[in-house]
């Protein structure tokens, strides 16, 4: 007998006993049903490991329900599932790959007619739920990888791997493609400095059309901004042959290239490796009239490459290789902002160039997303700098409870460049950071733990430097403000963040009991503090910090969480909107009661978030304002007054006491 005749074998035994142990759960009382789940959860990864497995499930679809098989979990009512939260469970301990796996193989049941009807979910929506949950997931489509895959997870990811394959396989692959390509063009509007993620979603993309035949204009658009966008680098094998075969060009041709290398990233937010051997041979040229094309410049980047240029071509040189590509958007970006016009900025950028880095920073940036150690860390800093100066929106805190640090440094960027030129020297050489607070000197090593454990490392080069130093001087300032029976971002803030912060504050939340203080006031003093139709027409000079409460896709509070109020304009459709940034690395969101941050189509700029005012209102719970730019409250309308309140009791303040006045 075969193995592969073995392996079959054990998988009909196998699907014989999952059906056993279904008919166990549903002859079961309610009470006891979690008495007999664990099995079908055991049986349900096991099988999945096994050719065929999925297949083997899926007829079993229609009974899951019925038997009891979610009772008592999140996944027992199914349209308020999110297929963005579907992954961690994909990616968890063995009991939730496996619930999730029968709930995906239920969808599917339903998308496909298996489950003829079903009370709360259409066949659309389970199919439109599974496509985005592939998209969002595609790393699961791959083989297992290296040694950190292996081992005791190995078989959960090999079953969550042949779900997804299975669900692939029965939806077919056009409507997987259309999503996942709507995807990654969704995240690369925001202009993220890390797309690591992204790279491997284009990559699955490849392999789906290779694996199909199928031609789609839009995916194939991304694989050449990835794999070359030019007739000559499609006919390059590496980096090198391409940039031998630049220096027979002349300079008509060199500057097409150049043209059609810079559109492509213009328009994709991907740049490919090769890019980066054009922008190098025109820094050997000494062509700046290249640089410009080649970086997609406008009248703004001309005007800072040309009184820049010796600076432009020296970061070039050092910060834009084939494995730090993608800097050269961040450059591009940086070069338009006009931000080498702030006096500080190019000498701070100079002295970065020729900096000594400290020997734990140097270590700490090999370990960062895509090191390449052949590229020595220094210049992997300096193209996270370009990516930060020109992409201040694209910082994300990565997974790690650090979105005050996150969002110093985009605020950073914005308001102070110079001032964050001046941190990462300090952190990058001298592996600490010093700030004040309150008069006292804080220096990062002589202070304690911050939130951070164990620093998760996808992190952009300069937060990776940075969050640590920051995250432990954020925690000593909030433990000397301790015992002041007030929330403690009134007095953080400002110093934390820098001088631009309102130093006016308010906030809707009692600090000693979590209760909800005279709210109404609250939102008053919050839309004649910021909407244009109640502040008398003001705009933002500077982005401001807030506090809001986070709220999951059924409204539920989750935690509180730091952004920045970038502006509050009209929008192209006439409503007041408020256009935030989010450090939380994703901007499209799911805050509950129909409110979905929009991240395009609503005037935002790349990587800014927004929500119509109403909506913002009723999530913040603190902000920043300045007394002497304050409107009429009493012209806050009552009915606007009363949506807001409605929307924040039923979501995060469905637990918490509400005052009318701070009680005495």
């Amino acid at each position: 007998m075969t193995s592969d005749q073995t392996t079959t074998d054990r998988g009909r035994r196998l699907a014989g006993q999952l059906r056993e142990a279904l008919d166990k759960v549903a002859a079961s009382r309610p009470f006891a049903k979690t008495l007999h789940q664990g099995h079908v959860f055991d049986l349900t990864v096991r099988l999945l490991r096994e050719p065929g497995g999925a297949a083997a499930i899926y007829p079993m679809s229609p009974d899951l329900e019925s038997a009891g098989v979610f009772h008592g979990s999140d996944w027992d009512t199914p349209d308020r599932l999110q297929p963005a939260l579907a992954g961690g469970s994909l990616r968890g301990e063995a009991v939730s790959v496996a619930v999730e796996a029968l709930s995906d193989l239920r969808m599917l049941a339903i998308a496909k007619g298996l489950i003829p009807t079903h009370a709360t979910v259409t066949p659309q929506q389970a199919r439109e739920f599974l496509e985005e949950l592939v998209a969002r997931n595609l790393d699961l489509l791959q083989p297992v990888g290296g040694e950190a895959e292996r081992g005791r997870s190995r078989g959960l990811r090999e079953a969550a791997s042949a779900l997804l394959r299975f669900i692939v396989a029965e939806l077919g692959s056009e409507g997987v493609l259309q999503t996942v390509v709507s995807e990654i063009e969704r995240v690369l509007e925001q202009r993220p400095i890390l797309i690591n993620r992204t790279l491997r979603m284009v990559d699955s993309v490849r392999e789906i059309l290779e694996h199909t035949g199928a031609t789609e204009p839009r995916a194939q658009a991304l694989i050449d901004a990835v794999d070359g966008p030019t007739a000559l680098s499609k006919g390059a094998d590496t980096s090198a042959d391409y940039g031998d075969m630049l220096i027979g060009l002349d300079a008509a041709a060199l500057l097409e290239e150049a043209r059609l290398m810079g559109q492509s990233m213009y328009r994709t937010g991907l740049v490919c490796a090769y890019h980066s051997m054009l922008l190098r041979e025109a820094v050997r040229r000494q062509d700046p009239e290249l640089v410009c094309v080649g970086l997609a410049l406008g009248r703004v980047g001309y005007d800072s490459m040309d009184a820049y240029r010796e600076l432009c071509m020296r970061l070039i040189e050092l910060a834009i290789t084939p494995s730090t590509a993608q800097a050269a958007l961040g450059m591009s970006m940086m070069l338009e902002r006009g931000i080498l016009f702030f006096p500080p900025v190019a000498p701070g950028l100079w002295r970065l160039t020729g900096l000594q880095l400290d020997e734990h920073v140097a270590a700490l940036l090999d370990r960062g997303p895509g090191g390449d150690t052949t590229v020595p860390p220094l210049h992997r800093l300096l193209a996270g700098t370009l990516c930060v100066l020109g992409q201040p929106l694209g910082v994300g805190q990565g997974d790690n409870p650090t979105c005050q640090s996150a969002r110093a440094i985009s605020l950073w960027a914005q308001s102070d460049p110079g001032y964050l030129l001046e941190l990462i020297t300090w952190a990058a050489r001298d592996n600490e950071v010093d700030m004040h607070f309150e008069g006292a000197l804080l220096q990062s090593t002589q202070l304690g733990s911050g939130l951070v454990e164990e620093l998760h490392t996808e992190l952009d080069s300069v937060s990776l430097v940075l969050v640590p130093h920051l995250d432990r001087i954020y925690i000593e300032m909030g433990r000397r403000i301790a015992g002041r029976e007030e929330d403690g971002h009134r007095w953080i803030n400002p110093e934390f963040h820098g001088w631009w912060v309102h130093r006016s504050f308010a906030t809707t939340i009692q600090y000693s009991t979590g209760a909800v203080i005279d709210f109404s006031g609250f939102i008053r003093l919050f839309y004649s503090a910021y909407h244009p139709a109640y502040n008398g027409g003001r705009t933002l000079i500077y982005p401001q910090p807030a506090g809001i409460a986070a709220t999951s896709a059924e409204g539920v509070f989750l935690g509180w969480h730091a952004v920045a109020i970038q502006r509050v304009t009209i929008d192209p459709h006439g409503e007041i909107r408020v256009y935030f940034y989010n450090p939380n690395n994703e901007g499209r969101q799911d805050w509950g009661q129909g409110i979905h941050t929009s991240t395009s189509g609503c005037g935002e700029a790349p990587g800014e978030s927004s929500l119509p005012f109403e909506s913002f209102a009723s999530r913040i719970y603190v902000f920043h304002y300045n007394f002497r730019e304050i409107g009429d409250r009493a012209l806050v309308p009552a009915d606007a007054l009363e949506r807001v309140t409605r929307l924040a009791r039923e979501s995060w303040g469905a637990d918490r006491a509400w005052h009318d006045v701070v009680p005495v």
